[in-house]
């Protein structure tokens, strides 16, 4: 089994902190501005169900990320009932004693149990019943506990990417999408919001449909995190105002979620550094149609030891078990898949 290349992890603390509103580490050099950007985070009452039939909780820390692909305008809010899709859904875990941070992605087509609703895509319970009743579903689908729940709206990307000045995504085959014509080169392709937004959603003409299309969102996430600490960035208080300004008026958190914990967290994670980021993906066992949909059947054994070695705090040696470190690590290999 091939080892991890540290280098592929060296994007995958900076992408955690881009989830969460990686302004928010960069905040802590820039205090003066720090009461604003966290005002401008929205909270949503009720994201965390009630104690009541929930999972013990493990030791060690589990937030539920999204990124929220918004269907309309009518009122404000990170999540409105019948508007709000989930594009990506990750589970971060970070465990107690343990130098390591683990996002476990979740393909938002998985066909899953949602409760109260019966089967559906997990990214249906986002639709249905918010925050709320996603972690619930997560919840029931790993028994495993949600402590805190993240949301970033796509628009939020654009705002973020454009205010950086773009970024660069280096691509080692062409993209082609026949459907709407976008086309990208291989090498390096310069994007400015619009365009990266386009490349992160776009996924007709990938070849695994949304699994394929996770690897894209990761390698966009990891180009905007590593612009983002640049020295540039870093350097220019304008447009390192800008960037933070977008990322914390584009994130939502649990009504119980303080800056402070935020700052915890990303400075934990800064801690930890690339060499202990792993990045995994829920394996499907195959992909099938429910009536007109065109579902992910989750490997269920496989996806059932990550979640029971996440509750008992073995999952790296889990990883390395079923060979998933070459999932986690080949970004780079896999990039025809993107």
């Amino acid at each position: 089994m091939a080892q991890p290349d540290s280098r592929r992890r060296g994007g995958l603390v900076p992408t955690l902190l881009c989830c969460l509103g990686v302004a928010l580490a960069l905040a802590i050099a820039v205090a003066w501005r720090a009461d604003v950007y966290d005002r401008n985070i929205e909270r949503i009452t009720g994201a965390v169900p009630d104690e009541e039939g929930r999972p013990v909780d493990d030791p060690g820390e589990n937030w539920l990320l999204i990124g929220s692909d918004m269907r309309g305008e009518s009122t404000p809010g990170k999540w409105r009932q019948g508007e709000a899709d989930a594009d990506v859904i990750m589970l971060l875990h970070v465990p107690e004693g343990e130098a390591r941070a683990y996002v476990i992605a979740i393909s938002r087509d998985s066909w899953v149990d949602i409760p109260g609703h019966g089967e559906g895509k997990i990214a249906d319970a986002y639709s249905m019943g918010g925050p709320r009743l996603l972690t619930s579903t997560v919840e029931e689908l790993g028994d495993v506990r949600v402590d805190h729940f993240a949301a970033v709206d796509f628009a939020g990307f654009e705002a973020m990417t454009d205010a950086l000045g773009g970024v660069v995504i280096d691509l080692p085959h062409e993209v082609y999408d026949p459907t709407n014509g976008w086309y990208w080169e291989a090498g390096e392709n310069h994007m400015d919001g619009e365009e990266a937004l386009r490349f992160v959603r776009e996924r007709k003409g990938l070849s695994g449909s949304d699994q394929d299309r996770i690897k894209r969102q990761q390698v966009f996430l990891r180009a905007m995190a590593e612009k983002a600490v640049s020295e540039e960035v870093r350097t220019d208080p304008r447009r390192l105002d800008a960037f933070l300004t977008a990322a914390s008026e584009s994130v939502a958190v649990d009504e119980d979620t303080t800056m402070g914990m935020m700052r915890g967290l990303m400075m934990r994670l800064v801690g930890i550094g690339p060499e202990g980021a792993v990045f995994l993906s829920l394996p499907a066992g195959s992909t099938g149609w429910e009536g007109e949909q065109n579902v992910v059947y989750l490997d269920e054994e496989t996806s059932a030891g990550v979640f029971e070695r996440v509750r008992d705090g073995k999952l790296m040696e889990y990883i390395a078990e079923e060979g998933l470190e070459h999932e986690a690590e080949s970004l780079e290999v896999q990039g025809s898949e993107y």
